[in-house]
């Protein structure tokens, strides 16, 4: 055996016995539905199985959960088409014929990578319904480049994601798999658009056509409406979408917002953080100022007031002033507190004290008349 393989290839990775129900598998936002089905009136997709992690197929090469990872982003991103079997080798370099399948999407559930294509209408078509009326199953299978390692453990090639270059996606019949073990009927769905022109996908087998003699009413737009998923919201148009987001009661912390905007006078769009941050910073200021300027009020004095508690020496003053604003008094009513408390207290009185005698100078003594021979001296107190 190689040690490895390199080069162009193709391979039935899954075909699978489904009893349970198929996913809904999403057309890619990107997908232009409308140019897509262009002039047909029934437009047809088809979801089936395009990957598996873990698998062996038999023509030993082994896909891990990293390849089938980058099998559903190149799916998603390329958008490839397919063909009803393979190009020969040989008609590679050349052939261009008709595909079969647009594939428009690809969802990963567990293991199984599942991918939706559309079905051009015409031969192809047919014959997907026919099996699918027989109840025969197909297969999908990947024509790509990509290398690969041989691993003993596995008896296969563990095919390397990184190098792996997605061609097309084929449908090949089921007797011819990779894994002959496994099968798929392929699940049709069509795409129809209600009153609304809203794009709902509608599986046949749960509602097959009615018989043209058939009395019963077809699915009424109420029934098309409770069996849409969350994934086909992005289907509905613009103005249904508006009137669902309208209809939402609004929450109170909206409201809350809208007032408080309102009130600030700033539009919606503005940083209210920004704004009542700026709004604190100015209050504080403002109160920081009115503080301090009765501060200074109180110490400077003011011949108009009756019960005046003012500073009369300034270099004291400036002292009070600053020892009051240490306080940290929280508003105007507390300032007159912490002053009466700062100018009455020890220290100024020491201050004042201090700085009048280096004003006036030190105390006079006068002599007096005392004893014979002796001077005799008395103080003399001054006036503050």
């Amino acid at each position: 055996m190689e040690p490895n393989v390199s080069g162009g290839f193709h391979d039935t990775l899954v075909i699978t016995e489904l009893r349970g129900q198929y996913p809904n598998v999403p057309i890619s936002a990107d997908v232009d539905f409308a140019a897509l089905t262009a002039g047909d009136v029934n437009p047809v997709f088809l979801t089936l199985p395009i990957g598996k992690a873990g698998v062996t197929s038999g023509n030993k090469r082994h896909y891990d959960d990293a390849f089938v990872m980058e099998l559903e982003r190149q799916t998603l991103n390329l958008k490839p088409v397919g063909l009803m079997g393979h190009l020969s080798n040989d008609q590679r370099s050349w052939a261009m014929p008709p595909e079969a399948l647009h594939w428009v999407g690809a969802t990963r559930v567990g293991e199984l990578l599942w991918g939706k294509a559309y079905i051009v209408p015409g031969e192809h078509r047919d014959r997907i319904n026919r099996y699918k009326a027989q109840g025969k199953a197909m297969a999908t299978s990947i024509d790509a480049h990509a290398d690969g390692t041989w691993d003993e453990s596995l008896k296969a090639y563990r095919m390397d994601a990184k190098t792996l270059r997605l061609g097309q996606i084929d449908l090949a019949p089921a007797d011819r798999a990779g894994i002959p073990d496994l099968a798929a009927v392929p699940l049709l769905t069509s795409e129809m658009d209600d009153e609304l022109h809203a794009k709902v996908f509608v599986k046949e087998e749960e509602h097959p056509p009615l018989p043209r003699n058939s009395q019963e009413k077809p699915m009424d737009k109420l029934q098309v409406i409770n069996e849409m998923t969350a994934d086909d919201a992005r289907l509905l148009p613009t103005a249904v979408r508006d009137a669902v987001v309208a209809a939402i009661p609004e929450a109170p912390e909206i409201a809350l917002v809208s007032e408080l905007c309102s009130t600030l006078g700033v539009n919606s769009q503005a940083d209210l953080t920004q704004t009542v941050r700026g709004l604190v910073e100015e209050q504080t200021n403002t109160r920081k100022s009115a503080i301090r300027s009765r501060i200074i009020e109180l110490a400077t004095p003011d011949p108009t007031r009756t019960d005046d508690k003012a500073i009369k020496v300034g270099s004291v003053r400036a002292v009070v002033v600053e020892m009051v604003q240490a306080r940290s008094p929280k508003d105007v009513a507390e300032v007159e507190s912490i002053y009466n408390e700062v100018a009455t207290s020890q220290l100024v009185g020491d201050l004042l004290k201090t700085s009048i005698k280096e004003t006036m100078g030190p105390n006079q003594r006068v002599p007096v008349a005392g004893q014979p021979q002796q001077g005799k001296y008395f103080d003399i107190p001054q006036d503050a």
